[in-house]
Parts: C-alpha cells; sequence; structure tokens
C-alpha cells in the first residue's frame, strides 16, 4: 500500500477499496466556487425549467380534463322518491342523440338506462314534442327509509374505450314511510 501511495501526485486521494491495485479513484479535497455571474446564470436557467415544467403539466392537466370531461352536459335532476326518479339530460353538442344515463342510491349503482324520454315540462311550455330527453327509473320495490339519489351521464371518449361518468344536477334526499 505504501507502493501505491509513493506513485500518486500530491493532493490525490487513493480509493481503499481497490487495493492499489488499478489506478483508484481521485476525488479532489474541495470543489472550486463558481463566479457570481456563473451562478447568476445557473439560477436562471433553473428558474426557466422549472416555468416550462409548470407549463407543460398545466397544459397536461387542461388536456385530460377536456379528453375525459365531456363540457356540453346539461341537465337535472329533477324528482325523486322511494317509487321513482326523475330528471334530464341532453348533450349540447349531440342534441338528436340519447344520453346514457346510471342513477345512483345512498352510493351504489342501481340502474342504467337513456336519456330519452318525452319531457312533460317543455311540452307544457310548448317547445317542441321531439324533445326527448327525460329519464325516469322506477324503483321497484319501492324504497322505504330516507336514502339519497344520484344520476350520472355517462360519456363515452376514445371510440368506447373510456368511460367517464359526470354527476347531473344535484343529489336529492327523499324519504318513503
Amino acid at each position: 500500500m505504501r507502493d501505491a501511495a509513493e506513485r500518486e501526485p500530491p493532493g490525490a486521494l487513493i480509493d481503499t477499496e481497490t487495493e492499489a491495485e488499478g489506478p483508484g479513484l481521485r476525488v479532489p479535497f474541495s470543489v472550486p466556487a463558481l463566479p457570481a455571474h456563473a451562478r447568476r446564470r445557473l439560477a436562471n436557467v433553473v428558474v426557466l425549467k422549472l416555468t416550462l415544467d409548470l407549463l407543460f403539466v398545466c397544459a397536461l392537466a387542461v388536456y385530460t380534463h377536456a379528453v375525459a370531461f365531456h363540457p356540453s352536459f346539461n341537465g337535472t335532476l329533477d324528482y325523486a322518491d322511494g317509487r321513482s326518479v326523475l330528471g334530464w339530460v341532453v348533450d349540447r353538442a349531440r342534441p338528436d342523440a340519447p344520453v346514457e344515463v346510471q342513477l345512483f342510491l345512498d352510493g351504489r349503482f342501481a340502474a342504467a338506462g337513456f336519456a330519452d324520454e318525452p319531457r312533460p315540462d317543455v311540452s307544457a311550455k310548448g317547445f317542441a314534442p321531439d324533445e326527448r330527453h327525460g329519464f325516469v327509473f322506477r324503483l321497484e320495490p319501492p324504497l322505504y327509509g330516507e336514502h339519497e339519489a344520484r344520476v350520472y351521464a355517462v360519456y363515452a371518449s376514445r371510440s368506447g374505450a373510456r368511460r367517464t361518468l359526470q354527476q347531473i344536477g344535484s343529489p336529492l334526499r327523499f324519504v318513503l314511510k
């Protein structure tokens, strides 16, 4: 070991794990400090990189939201009791197509269907009779007690590869005694 140390230039370190058979790992004792202008430039580069990373993540989040959540659903959950749940939903991007809806009672899936029923509220107001965007879920047997109903519109993106649920209106609590 002494022979290897004599062959090394002054100020170099010898890696003791190599047992002086090879050149070994040389590590300087200190790292020279960067000049002030170089530190400023490095700080600017780091800030620029962080800004670009933040912009990339924000753009990715906006894109993901636009792909996963269909912004043109409109509708409400109008009525719920222990015997039926009804409301309406329309896809403003495709107003002629029926929208698939799913009913959840107390946080559990209860039924699925399409919003393709005639809406009595539209007919009463003098709109065109072909406004068939209503849905009715009949609950058999009736649900007694206190419950909560939620209805979700189903949006199939990427040609049906991904299905996203979007809540329609506010949840309704009901009691049937």
